[in-house]
């Protein structure tokens, strides 16, 4: 019989076709594994040889004489007239074994290659595994301040979720938010990049273009973001799309999808707008909000607020990062109801324009004033800062958030103190900011 090319069956054109029928795809969609080039059916090949040896070794093994043919007999016999039975079968049972775990290691490793180094699958389940038990925590704020706490957070639970304030109108974010109406993304970016698994993504997310006309104080981050939102049309849509790209150990999520901006008032009753013009004039604020009252929240944001175990606020700017973070009044309602533990970090130094002359417990009636909820929480920093780290603080204007433990009293709120300073700066430690946090669980 000769074979007629022409009629010989295309399994590349079969598969296509299945594409058509969603219903066809899902009933004959193994037939993919056959097509040319998929490197499975080979070692699919090796493991079934390696079966078919351990099955012969366990009837060479269990043989009765009485109980086969005597064709398997006279076969089994055959080869083996001057080996005892339990030898053979013992070496069919082990080469059959071997060959079997090659097949199996050999497919699962060419499957994975096409989606992922092998060699660090083991680690990365074994990651997932262990953290994904670990305690739901979500983390309010922006800044560096944030970040810094996901990237501790991260190595204790995979159940993180970080809502970011999205304000900011300065530099890079507040360039895009001009050119495309998007909320800020900068502080998003860097908790991204915090929360991503992926090897050399903080560095690609954080690189700041030095030339180009039109991209020269831009980072990468930004530009995805922005890139993201308008392929999607959506910038909802953009921040879903990216915490599934980026291989989070988490998720991260903007306070609110819309542009929002930020207004504030200070004690001499002046008020401006945007966080850029708040920062440019001294004195103390009395209050900061949304110049639009129905500001959307994120729906992934409050629902994760709903499930939370632990609510943590801050570390950052009071009224640039940590308030902002909740001003939504999603996010604000699901805090007030959320039966979780509420915790806020005090930050370590001041902010000029911002909280100058403002000690702890002025930032813990600042949170508790903007939110409608008292942190059951407050941690503080009460180790001593070197005076040559002082000095370069001081200069920028600056200075250490004073701390009087007997102003809290009567409050039934826990104070957790101690050195949460990282050496060498005025600045949270992330590793002792997030063992204490642990320990309140």
């Amino acid at each position: 019989m000769i074979w007629n090319k022409a009629k010989r069956p295309n399994l590349r054109v079969i598969a296509q076709s299945l594409r058509a029928n969603p219903a066809d795809d899902r009933f004959f969609g193994s037939l993919r594994w056959l097509l040319p080039g998929m490197r499975v059916k080979r070692y699919a090949f090796l493991a079934a040889l390696g079966m078919l040896c351990m099955f012969t070794g366990v009837v060479h093994l269990s043989w009765q004489t009485a109980l086969l043919p005597w064709f398997l007999q006279t076969t089994l016999w055959a080869g083996y007239f001057s080996i005892p039975l339990w030898v053979s079968g013992g070496l069919w049972l082990i080469s059959g074994l071997t060959l079997f775990l090659m097949g199996l290691r050999w497919m699962n490793r060419s499957m994975l290659s096409a989606i992922t180094d092998p060699n660090s699958v083991s680690k990365q389940v074994y990651i997932r595994r262990k953290l994904e038990g670990g305690p739901r925590i979500v983390a309010l704020g922006g800044g560096t301040g944030l970040s810094r706490v996901l990237r501790g957070l991260k190595m204790e639970t995979a159940n993180i979720t970080a809502v970011v304030a999205v304000t900011d109108d300065g530099g890079s974010t507040g360039r895009l938010r001009v050119s495309f109406g998007v909320p800020a993304v900068g502080d998003l970016v860097d908790c991204l990049a915090a929360l991503s698994d992926a090897e050399g993504l903080p560095e690609l997310m954080g690189y700041r273009f030095q030339r180009g006309e039109e991209l020269k104080g831009h980072t990468f981050g930004n530009l995805l973001l922005v890139s993201l939102s308008e392929l999607n049309h959506d910038f909802a849509k953009a921040m879903r799309q990216a915490n599934q790209m980026l291989r989070l150990r988490g998720a991260v999520w903007p306070a609110t999808y819309e542009a929002a901006r930020l207004w504030a008032e200070r004690n001499d009753g002046t008020r401006v707008q945007g966080e850029t013009a708040l920062r440019e004039k001294r004195g103390r604020i009395r209050k900061v909000g949304l110049v639009s009252l129905d500001v959307a929240a994120m729906d992934e944001a409050v629902k994760a607020l709903q499930q939370a175990e632990m609510i943590v606020l801050g570390p950052g700017s009071l009224y640039s990062s940590v308030i902002p973070s909740f001003l939504p009044k999603g996010i604000q309602a699901a805090i007030q109801r959320s039966p979780a533990k509420l915790v806020y970090i005090v930050n370590i130094m001041s902010e000029q324009g911002e909280t100058e002359g403002m000690d702890a417990y002025d930032h813990f009636q600042a949170i508790e004033q903007h939110l409608g909820r008292r942190p059951n929480v407050v941690l503080v920093n009460t180790a001593c800062i070197p005076e040559s780290l002082l000095a370069r603080y001081r200069a920028e204007g600056q200075s250490p958030v004073h701390f009087d433990p007997k102003r809290f009293q009567g409050l039934g709120v826990q104070l957790v103190t101690g050195d949460f300073l990282e050496p060498g700066f005025a600045q949270h430690d992330p590793a002792r900011l997030v063992k204490a946090l642990i320990n309140l669980r």
